[in-house]
């Protein structure tokens, strides 16, 4: 079944419910959604919306990340119906780049139980997690000055 999308105004306007169709498959893992609202997806311009904006002054809509390690993915731009977005993205070190990646691929990624805790417990599976207090914000306010 094919879900209309519209863009007005440089938003994407989608049916509700479309997201739905997206897995959470540790949604019980993670104690929330992997996805932001519905609401909050439909504020993010399209991909290429933004590419004549530079990237300092790009908005950065959603963050994810992993806990323990230095990775991070920042949405700037999404196309609803397959969830690839554009972003700035960081795999393990001090410096990114900006670039696409695929939401659903981000939801399924669990990488192997971790080193011990200082208690001797085993830390279990990494995901990759939303930070659900990130808001939207300028690049040049939270990326690393050494990478915009």
């Amino acid at each position: 079944m094919e879900h209309p999308v519209r863009i007005v105004e440089g938003r994407v306007i989608l049916p509700a419910g479309i997201w739905g169709v997206l897995p959470d498959l540790h949604r019980e893992i993670r104690g929330y959604d992997f996805y932001p609202s519905f609401e909050d997806l439909a504020r993010i311009p399209p991909l290429g919306a933004t590419s004549d904006v530079p990237d300092p002054a790009r908005t950065l809509h959603i963050h994810y990340a992993t806990p323990r390690e230095q990775y991070d993915w920042f949405v700037a731009e999404l196309d609803p119906a397959s969830g690839r977005a554009f972003g700035w993205q960081r795999a393990g070190g001090p410096y990114g780049e900006w670039g696409h990646f695929i939401l659903g691929d981000l939801e399924s990624v669990v990488f192997p139980a971790g080193r011990r805790a200082r208690d001797g417990a085993q830390e279990g599976p990494q995901l990759v997690e939303r930070d659900t207090g990130f808001r939207p914000t300028p690049a040049a306010l939270c990326l690393p000055a050494s990478t915009l």
